[in-house]
This record gives structure tokens, sequence and C-alpha cells, in this order.
């Protein structure tokens, strides 16, 4: 009789994951805690409801290894090459505070050097899985401490190359054989590059050209298995190996296809995962030595927080983004349990030692979604306590704000917020931008915008900028929390300023105007507007009616949200009417003749209200302006008189 007990761990593993999840979901936290509680019930120091405790590992290892292609699937390497500076400078100095101040603990406390330095070099790591996870789905990759804890956490993972590479010579083993490893390593990483180039486009068309989507799945899970697997024969980690197939695939047009397709079996085997650690945890170890467990743990949580605030003000970013950065990289990592495993296998670390450290490990990741849901109220909270610190406004930049007033402050320097500028500028209404990201200050600078480097989020820095001599504040930022903060201190700060916000969701628009916002842009729903007029432009349809009924929409979406005199309130001049294009057909009879002498008006009850002259917009034209060929006319009228008009200059019934 076949044996089914894998089959049947499976299904316990499965059960309680998706019981546990509900539970926590509905006590609104991370289902992530849900995983790791149910991988502490049903694994070996729970009630061992799982037998094959290495086989549901090796299936939960699939899961990293899917979750760092899809992370490699969303950066290119051009915008890999935007983070070099916080990858570079940030994480480095992270890893090397972190660690010097575990071997330097490990030494006051008598652990041998050989056992001291692998262990801090393990608890210097964070989790990849469950801190770019939250980020994702919260929506604040892109924000300063999603930008920043991405930097840290992709030094770390490269740096487990390195770890690993140097792992042997502390046990005494030659060092040829790390140097034959860097060796394969340049040798892999030189090839993976060239057959991203070359040979991954037309693989991946020949693909295509099948017409098959189980042919195009099963060659991308190929790429990522086989790339992993590779890099792992070269001693690399495999969750590495899948990064860069995602990386050399991110810049693709099928990078999106591929996305979509892994996507779901990535949250299947993260969730394999997470239980998996949950199931290292050592229940009769914790209760037995509770006491010095505990301590470890707020001992690594203290050390890598303060290391990755460290580590952030040295990128220049402010003090409560660094205490952001601090909350969300507290906890050791995936890549924790790997080296330490590996270290292990070499001898280097006493058995005790390591059970205890796999329970702080697993801990300090079971904390982490509690911590992170309240990082911004704390750091917000501290980043007040402890003063403005890093949050000061160069001298040369306060000479210059001291005298505006009237002007519009712009926090953040992406696409909407320049796109914002330039509108401004066009009018000559005084703006200026605050930015949190040092490369976009320096391209605003370079471009001639007058930009500071700030926390908008701050009320220091607002004051020094001017906000109660501020006509009005534009929110374009991509961090939900800090725009939250900014939008409550901004009205508190100047009751009387309009709050123009920019958000990504419709659910936030509630929230935000209930801090004080005026208006709130959702990009989600304008997006969807856009996409609706410009179909129907397709289509042929009235422009008059498109406006219209954007119009309509925009109505009822923001009825609560707005204000009577908002200008979502739409085209109530369009109201029973509408508003039409119509070119000039190059056999009118009417070519030549002024507005005068063609009488729309009497003739047919619609109004000329401009013309459209070589890309000009000429409003209110005059009676005696003469129709010239190319003319676009802009007529006003209900809709059987736009109709009328439209079929007297055409000289046909339409």
């Amino acid at each position: 009789m076949p044996d089914h007990q894998f089959l049947i761990d499976l299904l316990i593993l499965l059960a309680l994951a998706l019981s546990s999840a509900l539970l926590f979901t509905r006590l609104h936290l991370s289902p992530i805690i849900g995983y790791l509680v149910s991988g502490m019930i049903a694994g070996p120091y729970g009630l061992h409801l799982i037998r094959n405790v290495h086989q549901v590992e090796a299936v939960a290892e699939i899961g990293v290894i899917l979750l760092l292609f899809t992370i490699g699937l969303e950066f290119s390497i051009s915008r890999l090459l935007r983070l070099k500076r916080l990858i570079i400078s940030g994480g480095l100095a992270q890893m090397l505070i972190s660690a010097s101040a575990f071997i330097g603990l490990g030494s006051l406390l008598g652990l041998d050097i050989r056992a001291a330095i692998p262990l801090a070099l393990a608890l210097a790591l964070s989790s990849t899985a469950i801190v770019l996870k939250m980020l994702s789905e919260r929506g604040e990759i892109d924000t300063a401490h999603g930008r920043m804890s991405l930097g840290i956490l992709l030094a770390q993972d490269l740096a487990v190359v390195f770890f690993l590479v140097a792992l042997p010579l502390l046990a005494g083993q030659e060092l040829s054989f790390s140097l034959w490893k860097i060796a394969k390593v340049a040798l892999l990483l030189g090839g993976l590059l060239v057959f991203s180039r070359r040979l991954l486009q037309p693989l991946l068309l020949a693909v295509l050209k099948g017409q098959s989507q189980e042919l195009f799945r099963i060659t991308i899970l190929t790429l990522i298995l086989v790339t992993a697997w590779l890099t792992g024969e070269v001693g690399l980690s495999l969750e590495l190996g899948a990064f860069l197939a995602g990386l050399a695939l991110a810049e693709s047009p099928y990078a999106h296809q591929a996305l979509s397709d892994i996507l779901p079996f990535r949250d299947t085997f993260l969730a394999v995962f997470f239980v998996s650690i949950g199931m290292l945890v050592n229940l009769q170890l914790v209760a037995g030595q509770w006491q010095i467990i505990l301590a470890a743990t707020l001992g690594v949580a203290l050390i890598k927080g303060i290391a990755a605030a460290i580590s952030t003000m040295l990128c220049r970013y402010p003090l409560r983004i660094a205490l952001l950065s601090g909350f969300l990289l507290f906890q050791a990592g995936e890549f924790s349990f790997v080296f330490l495993k590996a270290a292990t296998s070499l001898n280097l670390m006493p058995d005790n030692i390591y059970q205890i450290t796999l329970a702080v490990i697993a801990l300090t990741m079971i904390a982490t979604p509690v911590i992170a849901g309240q990082a911004e109220r704390w750091a917000a909270g501290l980043s007040t306590l402890l003063g403005k610190s890093a949050e000061t406004i160069h001298p040369e930049m306060q000479e210059r704000t001291a005298n505006l007033s009237g002007h519009v402050l712009i926090a953040g320097y992406g696409l909407s917020g320049r796109n914002v500028g330039k509108i401004l500028r066009r009018f000559d209404v005084p703006h200026l931008y605050i930015e949190l990201n040092a490369d976009n200050v320096k391209e605003g600078r370079r471009a001639g915008d007058f930009i500071v480097y700030g926390d908008a989020a701050s009320a220091d820095v607002l004051h020094e900028l001017g906000l109660e001599r501020a006509r009005a504040l534009v929110l374009a930022i991509n961090d939900p929390a800090a725009l939250a903060r900014t939008i409550g201190i901004a009205r508190q700060s100047n009751p009387e300023i309009y709050i123009l916000a920019r958000t990504r969701y419709v659910a936030e628009l509630e929230k935000l105007r209930d801090l004080g916002a005026d208006e709130i842009i959702p990009d989600e729903f304008e997006a969807s507007l856009q996409l609706g007029a410009n179909l129907m432009r397709r289509f042929n349809q009235n422009e008059g009616r498109i406006l219209h009924a954007l119009s309509e929409f925009r109505r009822e979406h923001y009825s609560s949200m707005v204000r009577s005199d908002s200008p979502t309130q739409g085209l109530s001049v369009l109201e029973g009417g509408q508003l039409e294009y119509q070119a000039m057909p190059s056999d009118s009879s009417y070519l030549g003749a002024s507005l005068a002498e063609i009488d729309l008006r009497n003739q047919t009850g619609t109004t000329v209200v401009g013309i459209i002259r070589h890309d000009r917009t000429i409003y209110s034209p005059a009676g005696s302006m003469r129709i010239e060929a190319g003319d676009t006319l802009m007529l006003l009228g209900s809709r059987p008189d736009v109709q009328r008009a439209c079929e007297l200059l055409h000289g046909h019934t339409l």
C-alpha cells in the first residue's frame, strides 16, 4: 500500500494555515503570525502533527525562491542601480554595526571567536520574505523607508554569498577552495548576464509563438528552478539565483505575464515556508529557558533596530524614517537559518547555542508583523520626543524660503509632483518641492527647480518652509502613513490652507478627508476614467458626452468627499446639453464664410464657443472671424441642436 503520509502532512499544514490566517485576519493582525503559530502547534515541539518535517522544509524553500523571483521581476537592473547608494552605504553599515556588536557581546559572554563570528553574521541578516511581503501588501515599496529597507535587504542577500564562501576558512579549510568558489561565482554571473541579454528574449518569443499558456508557465518555472540550482551548485543561495532570474526577465515585455502566473504559486508556498519557520521553535526549550531566550530576543531586536536606524541616518534620511527602518529590520531572517545550519555542519556552533539562536530568530520573525503594525506611530512619537535632529533645513534654503508668501508646497518630486510644478510655472505661481530622496533632490536642482531635502511629515520642516504663509499644499507622495500624518500637521498649523492630496486607493478617501484634506485624487479611480474616456474616443463617441459622463461619474464618486465649489463637480454648463468638437469638412460650403454669415445660433440654436486652429484654441471668437480649412469648431448646445449644426456644416444628414 503506498505511503500517503506526506500528503496527509500537507493537508494538515494547509488546514491549520487556513484556519489560523482567517482567525488572525479577523483580529486585524497579519496572517503571517497565524502561519508561524500553526507551525509551532503542528511541529515536532508542539503536537507533532507533522511527521515529515524535512520534506515540508524542502517545499517551504520553494516559497522563498518564488518570492525572490517576483522581487527580481519588480526591479529592473536600472532601478537596482538607482539603489546602489542605499545598498552599499546603508547595507554595509547595517551589517558592520550589527555584526561588530554581536561579536563583542559574544566575547563578553565567553563565546569562542570561531562560534561568535558565524553567530554574529547570521544575526546581522534580516527577513527579506517577511519585510518585503509586508511592504508590498501595504504599498510602501517606493516610500523612503521602503527603499531604505529594500537596499539593506538586498545588500544582506548578496552578502550571504560571501559569508558562505568565507565560512570554511573559520573551520580551517584551504583558501584555494574559497578562491575557486569565487571564480565559479564570477563565471555563473557572467553567463547569466549573457543569457539574459542575448538568449532569453528569443527563447520566450519562440515559446509564445506556440500560443500555449501552459508552455509559457512551464518555461518560467524551469528558468527559476534551473537558475536557483546553478547558483546552489556554485555555493550561492538558491534564493539569490531566483532573484537573478527575475532580474533577467524584468526588462522584457513578458515580465507582467510571468508575474501574474507565478503569484498564486508564490503565496501558497510562502504560507508553507512561514509554517515551517514556526515548526523550528522548541517550545520546551522556550519554556525551560524563557528568561535567557527573552533577554536574547530583546537584545537582538534592540541591536538590529539601532543598527538599521544608524545606517539609515548615514544615508541622510531624517530621524523618523531611520526609526521606521529600525522597526522593520529588527528581526533575524530566513537566511540566518541557512547560515547557522552551514556553521553547525562545520562544527563551528555548539548545539545549545544553536537551539537557543533558532528560537530567538523565530521569535523575532513572529514579532515583526506586530511591531511593524505600530512602527509609524512609534517612529513619529519617538522622533518628536528625541528632537528634530537631521530634519533642519540648510541655512541657504532658509534664506530663500523666509520671505515666501502665497506659495504652493509640493511634497514629492516624482512624476505627479513634477507635472504639478510645470503647471504652476506656466501660470507663474511660486512653488517649491519637498523631497526625501537625495537622488531626486540632485536631479531637481540640476533641472533648476526650487527643491528642498526634507520630510514633509515633519512639523518643523513644514514650518521652516512657510506652511503658515502658503496658499496650498500638494501631496504627491507614495507613503500612505506619511500622507496622513502630513495632512494632520498641515491642517492644524494652517486651518485656511488648501490641501490637495494624491492617493493610490479609493478606500483611503474617507480617512484623508476626515484628517483635513480638501481634495483627494485617487490614482486607481482617475486612471479608470481615463481608460474609459480613451476607449469612447476610439469608438468615435461625442466628446461633449464623454466629458459630461466623466463629470457625472466624478460627482457620484466624490459627492461626500468634496466641497460644493470643487472642480470635480465638473462641467455644470453641460447639464442637459453637450460640447461637440466638429472638424470642418474639406468640402463644406461654409469654408471662407464668417461666423456671422453662417449664423449657427439662429439656424440651429448652437453656440460656437471656440475654434481650434493650428493647435491653438481661440475662445469666444468674434462674428467676423472666417472659417478656414482644418479648423475645428467647439459647439455648445442641446443634443438635437448640436446634431442639426453638424448636419448643416456637412451639407447633408448625418
